[in-house]
């Protein structure tokens, strides 16, 4: 490729990308000041045109955002690894369907994938915004030039820049003598990393995209704030607002509900929530914009709590933007198993943060005393009363979990002025976490009961009291009622964990008796009754699966001297299990049965069987999967996958928890085999050798060996030993094919290991030189037959029976454009008691023939495919046959081999977790519900 091709094939994309994103930032900026303008003179006749040139901008600014965005795809799916993004986030084995978790596993992708769900939703309000398009849009594009701004990538000075430009080349962000090398690119290609595998899973597909499009339209109900406060309209934006801020809340709350499962699935911690830094700080902003959108919803019906609902939109949109401080920024990455490493950007993520928050609180400050509020306070008996405690009540619960999750915070800023300060931790974030939020949520589960059934400004009072009463009474004894077997379930052991059943028991019932009493089960009006009953199966969900999982993963009487060095928690969490050899726990008898490599991941069947305390079968059989992810060099275990088997009201998580270095550490393994002691044997076909408690028989040796870890491509050369080991103690026989293959000048071999024998053979490569004939050698003869013609050789009779368009053949890797095509050879005669088959390749690859050979090694046989004549419709055969002798090879055998055939698994009972996922699937409903409702009014 000449300069000028590699130039504009290779290196344009970067120059395209680096002109979109300046266009894309300078487009945004234009568009908020030209908004502003608009919102500004509204009554003025100019105002049509800075609406326009808004428009204008705001259009120019999305052109922007999808040319840095196709850009970035582009060099991805390409492999153009002299881009640093590529080079960091793909690899040539990545599977196509994770290109979009790499896209967004960066994070420059990610604010890209937040700044596309921007220009989405603010394309709805180009559309469908009205007067308020203006102001809304203004707020949004300048947010968008913020977001811009991280991925500017311009230098100021070597140690101050703006941004991270993702479309820079790895020669630009790093110094390295690989760069002098005139094939650095393709270095470069082995080199990549690739994806990490722990997001190489289906979630990681679809959670951020949702997560992110909920951390985007949380912007809306805030940019509605900021142009109700800008206005002066403080009761007009509101209702305009509500469908969105309905809409955010469900989406936001899908994408962490999203986060759950794939921790859940990917994770190996046993859970769907950890209390993990980065997890709260996703969840606290949802939390306080739900206490928003029930102040908004007071707000709309009474008048009461428009300052509060301005407060929660402003302050739900800045902890969205502290989140991702916190997560970017690298001060969690000691504590935060989901951070991203640190860009150099702290400071302008910092300016983002407190910009934003100064902007919402100095206009509201400004406006405060315009805001209208009634003179006359809320009444105890009023429904708005309590949905304004229930809102403080979560606000609570956000500052609580953002004041604990904020301690790196603070040790920072106070490190900065003291470096000897030791900084604060807490000492089990989890225990921490819900000891408090354990309130909060009992409050919420009250609340939610209780204040459905009041009504706004407490209309009648007197009147209502009585089936006010009465209906509580009703939640209050159905819940008394429901504890009872729900006791039986759950046992919660703490009072405290009593009153939260208790409480989620009270709303079930409650919100039950409101859908069928007042709703009568009309769904258009069921959206909060949804919301409010998914709240309190998520709070059973969470106690059952919390409180009452389980370790059936034990048998510390078998188990005490088989895990060396395990202490009383390791035998009451993991059992060791040998391979084929069936163990007793907790009502299961349970099986190692195998694993099996495909890439970089190993996959382990382990089966299940039910059984009663004598050991008798009770019908019940499934099998799990779980698995371990390799890390590109194959020394380490990257990721350890759990598998899951589902009923109706339990799972049976797990995953494994160890292994033998064999399977932990390949690497290392194979750095160890020298060590053990390999004895030489040579051996021909027949011939037995003794070990310290066996004995050997060579049956077999073939060209084409079968092992399962051994996976034949094109043109290899693999040589493999057929041996049966006669224990000597026991009339127990195992069969072993260890094998060595030659690939382009590498050889790899593949040893097996006899656990029971505790010993482990392997083949030597000087094995080539001892049994193949070099093909040049041979003396091949040549013979041109039709389609159903035969030929005579070495006294054998060849027939050309059919061809084969669907070869398979062990030495052949179909790749896309290959025209291959085998001939299948039926050889009889020569004394021989059954027909053979022998069946060579015929390939054009690129415009290349090739010709690859089939051996019968009884025979001696060679036969290859050498051309096809369509003119004649003949196909020239070439056979040749090796001079038969007593072909003699080396067998190395190391004995006092450690076991590699075991497994440690961990195995949990998560009781009632599905009440967990199906309430808080059903919260996102409701609210979805309501949204849909509201736009039906607009």
């Amino acid at each position: 490729m000449s300069e000028i091709q590699y130039i504009g094939e290779h290196l344009l994309p970067g120059k395209i990308g680096h002109v979109a994103v300046i266009g894309a930032f300078v487009a945004a900026l234009m568009a908020a000041v030209a908004y502003a303008l608009a919102t500004r003179h509204r009554s003025r006749p100019e105002a049509g045109g800075w609406i326009r040139l808004g428009r204008a901008g705001f259009l120019l600014h999305t052109a922007g955002v999808f040319a840095v965005i196709g850009v970035l795809f582009f060099v991805m799916i390409k492999k153009y690894y002299e881009y640093n993004y590529a080079f960091s986030h793909v690899s040539d084995d990545l599977p196509f369907k994770y290109l979009f978790s790499a896209f967004w596993e960066g994070q420059e992708g990610s604010f890209l994938l937040w700044m596309f769900w921007h220009v989405v939703l603010g394309a709805v309000i180009l559309w469908k915004g009205g007067k308020w398009e203006a102001p809304v849009l203004a707020v949004i594009a300048l947010v968008e030039a913020f977001l811009m701004s991280m991925i500017l990538g311009i230098h100021l000075t070597d140690d101050i820049r703006i941004g991270s430009n993702p479309t820079l080349l790895v020669r630009q962000v790093m110094d390295a003598p690989i760069f002098a090398q005139a094939d650095y690119v393709e270095k470069l290609a082995r080199l990549a990393d690739g994806l990490n595998p722990l997001l190489q899973n289906y979630w990681m597909t679809i959670h951020p995209p949702t997560l992110f499009l909920g951390f985007a339209s949380v912007t809306v109900p805030f940019a509605f704030a900021i142009a109700g406060l800008w206005m002066g309209e403080h009761k007009a934006w509101l209702k305009p607002a509500l469908p969105w801020a309905l809409f955010s809340g469900a989406i936001l709350g899908t994408g962490i509900l999203m986060g759950g499962a794939w921790a859940y699935e990917a994770l190996s911690f046993g859970g769907y929530w950890a209390w993990d830094p980065v997890e709260n700080m996703s969840l606290v902003p949802w939390m306080v914009l739900v206490a928003g959108l029930h102040t908004h919803l007071v707000a709309r019906s009474t008048g009461h709590s428009i300052r509060t609902t301005y407060l929660f939109y402003i302050l739900s949109f800045v902890l969205v933007l502290y989140s991702t401080f916190l997560t970017r920024s690298g001060i969690l990455g000691d504590c935060s198993a989901h951070a991203f490493t640190e860009m150099g950007l702290e400071w302008q993520l910092v300016a983002f943060v407190v910009a934003f928050l100064l902007l919402g609180l100095s206009v509201l400050a400004g406006r405060w005393k315009g805001i209208p509020a009634p003179e006359k306070e809320e009444s105890m008996t009023s429904r708005e009363f309590w949905m304004f405690i229930g809102s403080l009540v979560l606000m609570m619960g956000a500052v609580l979990i953002t004041a604990a999750t904020s301690l790196p915070v603070v040790n920072a800023i106070v490190e900065f002025f003291d470096p000897t300060f030791p900084g604060w931790a807490l000492g089990d974030p989890e225990a921490h976490h819900n000891k408090f939020q354990l309130w909060i949520a009992f409050f919420i589960a009250l609340l939610s009961g209780v204040a459905q059934y009041l009504r706004y400004r407490g209309t009648g009072w007197k009147a209502y009291a009585p089936a006010f009463y009465r209906h509580v009474s009703i939640a209050a004894v159905g819940a008394v009622v429901l504890m009872v077997p729900a006791s039986l379930l759950i046992s919660v052991g703490a009072w405290q964990y009593g009153a939260l059943l208790f409480a989620a028991l009270f709303a079930l019932v409650h919100n039950f008796d409101f859908l069928f009493t007042f709703v009568k089960g009309n769904l258009r009006q069921s959206g909060s009754i949804f919301s409010h009953l998914g709240f309190s199966l998520m709070l059973l969900g969470v106690l059952a699966s919390g409180l009452n999982k389980t370790f059936i993963s034990t048998n510390p009487l078998v188990q005490r001297n088989v895990i060396e060095g395990a202490t009383e928690d390791d035998l009451a969490r993991n059992i060791l299990l040998l391979k084929n050899s069936p163990l007793f726990m907790s009502g299961y008898e349970v099986t190692y049965v195998g694993d099996t490599l495909d890439g970089q991941m190993r996959t382990f069947q382990v089966d299940f069987e039910k059984v009663d305390d004598q050991g008798n079968p009770e019908g019940e059989v499934f099998s799990v999967f779980p698995n371990i992810l390799y890390n590109k060099s194959f020394d380490q275990v990257a990721a350890s996958n759990p598998s899951t088997r589902r009923y109706a009201f339990r799972d049976i998580f797990t995953h494994i928890a160890g292994a033998s270095s064999e399977i932990t550490n390949p690497a290392e393994a194979l750095a160890r085999e020298d060590s053990l002691g390999y004895e030489a044997f040579p051996m021909t076909v027949g011939d037995t050798v003794f070990t310290s408690n066996a004995y050997a028989i060579l049956e077999r040796i073939t060209s084409r060996p079968i092992h399962p870890d051994y996976h034949p491509e094109t043109n290899d050369l693999a040589i493999g030993l057929v041996l049966k080991f006669h224990q000597l103690t026991a009339d127990t026989v195992f069969t072993v094919e260890p094998a060595v293959v030659l690939r382009e000048n590498l050889v790899f071999s593949y040893p097996v290991q006899v656990n029971d024998l505790q010993l482990k053979v392997r083949v030597p490569q000087s094995v080539f030189e001892q049994y193949f004939q070099s093909d040049a050698d041979l003396d091949y003869q040549r013979f041109e037959i039709p389609l159903g013609g035969n030929f005579s050789f070495a006294g054998f009779n060849f027939t050309l029976d059919r061809l084969n368009r669907s070869p398979v053949h062990p030495n052949y890797s179909a790749e896309p454009g290959d025209i291959a095509v085998s001939a299948v050879v039926k050889v009889e005669g020569n004394g021989i008691s059954a027909p053979a088959t022998l069946e060579p390749l015929y390939l054009i690859r690129q415009s290349s023939p090739f010709n690859i050979k089939d051996v019968d090694d009884d025979l001696g046989l060679h036969l290859r495919f050498e051309s096809i004549d369509p003119q004649s419709e003949t196909f020239t055969l070439l056979a040749a046959q090796e001079a038969k002798s007593e072909k003699q090879v080396s067998v190395e055998i190391a004995e006092k081999v450690g076991r590699s055939d075991y497994i440690v698994l961990e195995a949990i009972v998560f009781p009632g977790i599905n009440f967990f996922w199906l309430g808080s699937s059903m919260m996102m409903i409701g609210m979805l519900i309501s949204m849909v409702r509201r736009l039906g009014k607009a």
